[in-house]
């Protein structure tokens, strides 16, 4: 065996064992492979979208459909763990996740989605509005003017105290964070403790009502491009996090900023107010009337703090808000069970083995080397699955199957063209490497044209139908169509050429039925 050939075999013995190692401790935070609801189950949840008062049916129904992609690609930008993420009457969402059996994980993969939105000061006849000037009056005539719409009180640490609202009867209520009503006399109470402790400039109690744009729209992250964190330049340079907008963002951005920059210098009327999931994360003054769509986030934030908080407004912010608690939820149980986990397992191997006997049987010592390539083959493919991660269900089953199939072939293709080789009178070098070239062009067109499907299966059912099963099938056909090549290619071609120069090489009746010498 030439150097070259014994390097490729150790490389190929070191990524053996990296597969059984990958399939049996945790690598790379995977602990095992996943497998989809209908096999193991998952968390089911159902959320009530919120929309602003005034939201016709065509911006719910636009924004239900952005919501739905932020969180699929949230959970899944590969679309390969195949989630359930469906609208469902009365603007709920439903998300089934499949192997996450900690409902309390599975809510904070889907809620920490933030929701980014800008508000300003509420104002009327100029002077902002505070959380007392409603408990003095239980139906204030500003409310009806200029913005409509939920209003939100917050601490002196930003985070919220109520939100207010009316409700079907046209009466002003006060909620919770969860949505419940809070009572009249303790929101008094709150609102005199915060009071006396109020420092000058602070935005506590003040009304925060949705910032819009000139055209009536507020102004959330769903406009956002891009959010990234950033140092300031000045004399004690300081964390941020800078913002781009989309062309429509930067817009309704620069209406905002021209509205705000109008007001005095200084005051808490030309504050925006950054709120995320309504806690006040910032109320940057307006310094520019317009910022041609790009700015900052600011506030007293550490390093840490300020990626984090890219890193959740970058992974999809949502066009409306989500109720928490969640409508419902519980596990789901598997549809197909443990049951027909052990029954496909023990048709797996059963298959395999018969396709092993047929190899050796037929193709001899050939046969042989082939099986202990497919072995390896499975082991690599689903230590990639593992490692990727893929979500295996019915349809991922079906294409890891498909695949082994067609890794049968491409060695019934070369072994093949070895034994018209063998009959022709070559050695068994020779054999091997015709054998191989001759085979390779067959192999390569087939399987391209299987790549080529796989993409196309891909990119419709991403884009076109939105089918995560059919996403599932494709990818798991396309990684174990790509290793059954390289399984075939290399790993059964260098352990045949481990016999050439060897005694063995010469009983060419090992290598064919049907080679036509002894």
């Amino acid at each position: 065996m030439t150097r070259r050939n014994t390097l490729v075999f150790i490389i190929i013995l070191a990524l053996f064992a990296f597969a059984i190692c990958a399939l049996i401790y945790p690598v790379f935070g995977r602990e095992q492979i996943r497998l989809g609801l209908d096999l193991v189950g998952g968390s089911h949840l159902v959320y009530q979208a919120q929309f602003p008062d005034g939201a016709t049916g065509e911006d719910k129904a636009r924004a239900m459909d952005r919501a739905l992609d932020t969180i699929r690609t949230r959970i899944d930008k590969y679309g390969v763990t195949e989630p359930i993420i469906q609208e469902q009457e009365g603007e709920r969402i439903l998300v089934q996740l499949p192997g996450f059996t900690d409902i309390e994980a599975a809510k904070s993969l889907v809620e920490q989605t933030g929701f980014l939105e800008f508000r300003e000061v509420e104002l009327n006849n100029g002077n902002p509005v505070y959380l007392g000037d409603y408990l003095k009056n239980a139906n204030p005539e500003f409310f009806n003017k200029g913005e409509a719409g939920t209003r939100i009180f917050v601490d002196e640490n930003g985070n919220p105290i109520a939100s207010l609202d009316r409700d079907e009867e046209g009466n002003l209520k006060y909620i919770d964070e969860e949505g419940n009503p809070i009572d009249i006399e303790e929101l008094r109470q709150i609102e005199e403790q915060i009071k006396a402790q109020l420092e000058p400039g602070s935005t506590a109690l003040l009304s925060w009502i949705t910032a819009r744009g000139d055209n009536g729209t507020q102004l959330t992250g769903g406009f956002l491009r891009e959010a990234r964190p950033s140092i300031t330049t000045g004399i004690t340079p300081e964390p941020e996090v800078a913002i781009e907008w989309n062309e429509e963002g930067g817009i309704i951005f620069d209406d905002i900023a021209e509205r705000l920059h109008s007001r005095p210098s200084d005051s808490l009327e030309r504050c925006i107010g950054i709120f995320l999931d309504n806690i006040l994360i910032s109320h940057p003054q307006i310094l520019e009337p317009a910022y041609h769509g790009s700015g900052v986030i600011t506030g007293n934030f550490t390093i840490e703090e300020v990626e984090h908080l890219a890193n959740l407004l970058t992974s999809g912010a949502l066009p409306m808000p989500l109720q928490k608690p969640p409508l419902y939820e519980e596990m789901v149980s598997a549809t197909l069970g443990a049951d027909f986990i052990d029954m496909s397992i023990k048709a797996g191997i059963i298959g395999i083995i018969l396709i092993m006997l047929f190899m050796v049987i037929y193709y001899r010592l050939p046969g042989a080397l082939a099986s202990l390539a497919l072995i390896f083959y499975g082991t690599l493919v689903l230590a990639l699955f593992k490692l990727i991660p893929v979500t295996l269900t019915l349809a991922g089953i079906g294409g890891f199957v498909l695949s082994i199939g067609m890794a049968v072939d491409a060695n019934v293709l070369i072994f093949e063209r070895m034994k018209e080789e063998l009959r022709a009178g070559r050695t068994l070098g020779a054999a091997i490497d015709t054998g191989f070239s001759r085979a390779w062009t067959a192999i390569r067109d087939s399987n391209i044209t299987t790549f080529i499907v796989c993409g196309i299966l891909y990119w419709l059912s991403k884009n076109i139908v939105a089918s995560a099963p059919v996403m599932g099938f494709a990818l798991t056909l396309f990684v174990g169509v790509a290793v059954s090549m390289f399984t075939a290619i290399v790993v059964t071609r260098t352990l045949l050429r481990l016999f050439v120069g060897t005694g063995l090489a010469q009983r060419t009746s090992l290598f064919s039925v049907y080679s036509g010498r002894k």
